[in-house]
């Protein structure tokens, strides 16, 4: 493609008239509408280019296409007075080598008075008009759709409102909502630490979310670390799921549109200050992360805290410790704790993991099953069945005539019971505080690593 060609695109022009305005900050001023129509077009265009030159640190533009299979991209913008934009970016579409890495580019724009205020980025740049350009594979290998149209980015945005902080546009042909907002800090430091936050609330350990407005869990968000998830009725075999796509911030994360659940209104989330979850601008809505369910059936190993341990439980792990010696006098106990064994025939319950050498680098565990299932929001049951199945290492200690099964099932019917949870840290937990409903002792899992 000439990088000198205007891109034309046919539009569903949003009429040029009061009524289009209403509810716009900025478009509502009483001197515009003494005015004739092209007037104010003139006034409202010149306001919005005066203010697209005024950011000292320029603009984030939170930029969505209309190729369902593309998240929202974080690009950055400086305007000055003459036409001529920078535009920068990291995303994963830059050509030349430059995929994933800071790259800026510099063109021209211009602010456009047709059916409707444009804005018109109207040369080629590097970073925004791999969005646009209908590419062939050939040219461009990381293309997501390869049919001539693109990925359906538009570089002709018609104008929906705007205020000192904010301007809202759409795709003049494909129609997605494109939000320009005043930079706060430094471009790349705004990188970094939106993929900070990007990290802290969106990763591999959890990937779904309850979304509620009250304490009921209502809707789910799962898959949110693609930035392209769904909004769904459960995580599992859903009835009904909304394809979501949103922009990461430093703060959370921004969906495309707006949002209803139980009669609130939502579209961007702010992680909140006790961690604990994301909240929308009003509070109402909340995004909070499953980490009860993911609490009650992890894999990992995670330690119980041997210095909260009752009297009985100490005694109980003095005897295993013996026991353990009378299996393999090169193992000693390190601890006692819940995850899946690794002792053979791997199993999820209660693990006794050893040091299997004098030197302590080396481990080896013994299990036996135990049920952990959440029944209610960050309330967790404990259950073992009549005949505990255990792992190889537990069983050929059994036939070493140590007591080690028996004392397993006697510790571990000190833990059986239900116990409210508070994870340390409710988007990454490693462990937390079991709390007993009713009688019981309380007591802290935490990461073995």
């Amino acid at each position: 493609m000439n990088r000198n060609i205007k891109f034309i695109a046919s539009i569903a022009a949003i009429g040029l008239t009061a009524a289009a305005f209403t509810g716009c900050t900025r478009f509502e001023e009483d001197e515009f509408f003494d005015e004739s129509a092209a007037v104010r077009a003139v006034h409202i265009s010149n306001e919005v280019q005066n203010l697209l030159v005024s950011a000292p640190q320029g603009w984030v533009i939170q930029y969505h296409v209309g190729y369902s299979l593309v998240e929202g991209f974080n690009l950055f913008a400086n305007f000055n007075k003459g036409g001529k934009v920078t535009i920068a970016g990291d995303h994963r579409f830059l050509r030349d080598g430059n995929a994933g890495k800071y790259t800026e580019s510099a063109s021209l724009y211009e602010m456009l008075r047709e059916e409707s205020i444009v804005l018109s980025f109207n040369t080629w740049n590097d970073v925004l008009t791999p969005f646009v350009d209908p590419v062939s594979s050939k040219d461009a290998p990381n293309a997501l759709n390869k049919d001539g149209i693109g990925m359906k980015g538009d570089q002709n945005l018609v104008l929906k409102s705007y205020n000192e902080n904010e301007i809202i546009l759409r795709g003049e042909r494909y129609g997605a909502e494109i939000r320009l907002v005043k930079a706060d800090r430094p471009w790349r430091e705004y990188i970094a630490d939106t993929e900070t936050m990007k990290k802290n609330i969106a990763n591999s350990t959890i990937t779904s979310y309850y979304l509620t407005a009250g304490e009921k869990d209502t809707l789910y968000y799962v898959g949110l670390r693609a930035g392209r998830f769904r909004k769904s009725d459960r995580v599992n075999d859903p009835l009904r799921i909304d394809s979501i796509f949103c922009c990461f911030t430093p703060e959370g994360f921004r969906n495309e549109y707006k949002d209803t659940i139980s009669g609130h209104t939502f579209q961007e989330f702010r992680l909140a200050a006790d961690k604990s979850c994301l909240e929308s601008e009003d509070r109402t809505v909340r995004v909070i992360p499953t980490w009860d369910i993911y609490m009650a059936s992890h894999n990992a190993i995670w330690e119980l805290d041997a210095s909260m341990f009752s009297d009985e439980q100490s005694e109980l792990y003095t005897q295993l410790a013996a026991e353990i010696k009378k299996f393999n006098t090169a193992w000693s106990l390190k601890s006692i704790g819940f995850g899946q064994s690794t002792g053979g025939n791997s199993i999820n319950g209660l693990v006794l993991t050893c040091y299997t050498n004098a030197a302590k680098s080396k481990t080896n565990t013994l299990g036996m099953t135990v049920a952990q299932a959440r029944v209610a929001y960050g309330l967790i049951e404990f259950t073992m069945g009549d005949t505990p199945v255990v792992d190889n290492n537990m069983n050929a200690a059994a036939k070493k005539a140590t007591n080690l099964i028996e004392l397993t099932k006697q510790f571990a019917a000190t833990l059986m019971g239900r116990y409210t949870v508070t994870p340390n840290d409710y988007f990454l937990p490693t462990g937390g505080t079991y709390t007993p409903v009713g009688e019981g002792t309380a007591f802290t899992l935490g990461s073995n690593n």
